[in-house]
């Protein structure tokens, strides 16, 4: 059997990661897969490909965060443009209607004496003639952002639904109700930030005081996370 460099192994991962759910896959099936690909057994290199799945799970998290965060700037930026429009347009001196008659008039009498001197000059469209329009007020948009999904009336399936969180997982997380996969990640990044990798392993986590009182377990392996989550799904 020819060698398999690194790279190569990295690149098989993350093909298969790219589009399986990190919420019940596990090392073993995609190191499975990766042998019936590239037609070998890789337990000889059992700790290196378990590092390339970590690396690949870790990267995944970061870019994430980022995505979110610039989301959050860009829409914080067009908030601000829209303030500033408002308060521009509110600013802004609209014509009195005395004002506009007067403008009229001004405009038709240049027109007449222009045409009687001989001037070739055109005495401009018959909108320059015409009372300005009052604006009405813009009208707020419909509830369309309620009742979730923006009115697109695209249901939720089992996959994205929300579920009622028990109080011990809706304590750790901060929310009452999520879907299963955005569980599944946000205790993924309470794993990250407070460092509960098993030094020996870092396939498991290992549990503080907080996230014990959820998993039930001091040490569980991370890509079996939701077995551990399950009773914490209240329907």
């Amino acid at each position: 059997m020819a060698d398999i460099s690194t790279e190569d192994l990295k690149t098989e991962i993350n093909a298969i990661l790219k589009t399986a759910d990190l919420s019940v896959v596990s090392v073993k099936k995609v190191r499975e897969q990766v042998e019936k690909k590239l037609n070998c057994s890789l337990l000889s290199r059992k700790k290196e490909f378990d590092f390339l799945v970590m690396d690949f799970i870790n990267q995944q998290q970061e870019d994430d965060e980022q995505s979110s965060e610039e989301e959050e700037k860009a829409s914080s930026e067009d908030e601000e443009e829209e303030e500033v429009e408002k308060k521009s347009a509110k600013k802004r001196p609209q014509p009195t209607p005395r004002k506009a008659a007067a403008s009229k008039q001004k405009k038709k009498r240049k027109s007449i004496n222009d045409s009687d001197s001989g001037s070739e000059s055109d005495a401009g469209s018959d909108s320059d003639y015409e009372m300005p329009k009052k604006k009405g007020p813009k009208k707020k948009a419909s509830g369309g952002a309620g009742g979730g999904g923006g009115g697109t009336g695209r249901k939720s399936t089992g996959f994205t639904r929300p579920y009622n969180l028990s109080p011990e997982l809706s304590a750790l997380l901060g929310a009452e109700a999520l879907p299963r996969h955005e569980v599944v990640k946000k205790v993924w990044a309470i794993i990250k930030e407070r460092n509960l990798y098993d030094p020996k392993n870092k396939q498991f986590a290992i549990c503080d005081d907080e996230l014990m009182k959820v998993m039930k377990v001091k040490r569980f392996r991370t890509f079996g996370m939701l077995k551990h989550l399950k009773p914490h799904f209240l329907d």
